[in-house]
């Protein structure tokens, strides 16, 4: 919800002004193709709906506007798969520790491409 207006979601930004639009195709990085990849199939599947995802994002509250689509995409994705119950925190966790040790990367809140951008 924004202060100037407290009954609108993150995600409701219309009449707002929003700036100048990028309108260049970037292309998606490897993770992003691989978000959308896992999204696309769990909405196939019905595990997940649109309904619910929406959902998810906007409970981001101030998170949302400081995260880029595919984070936000992303972000709601394991709001629902740990709601759901396919996992637990704690296997997630687990699980992301292991993947990160077996790539060398860091924490996501760790990098310091996400740190730069929260601090703007």
């Amino acid at each position: 919800m924004s202060e100037k207006h407290p009954h609108r979601l993150p995600s409701d930004i219309g009449g707002e002004a929003g700036g100048a639009v990028d309108t260049v195709d970037h292309g998606m990085k490897f993770w992003e193709r691989q978000a959308n990849a896992l999204r696309s199939v769990l909405s196939r599947k019905k595990i997940v709906r649109t309904d619910e995802l929406r959902r998810a994002a906007e409970e981001l509250g101030e998170r949302y506007a400081q995260l880029a689509y595919f984070e936000i995409t992303t972000s709601a994705l394991r709001t629902l798969m740990l709601e759901k119950g396919y996992m637990t925190e704690q296997e997630l966790d687990a699980k992301m520790k292991e993947v990160r040790a077996r790539f060398d990367v860091p924490d996501e809140m760790e990098s310091p491409v996400k740190k730069q951008a929260i601090a703007k």
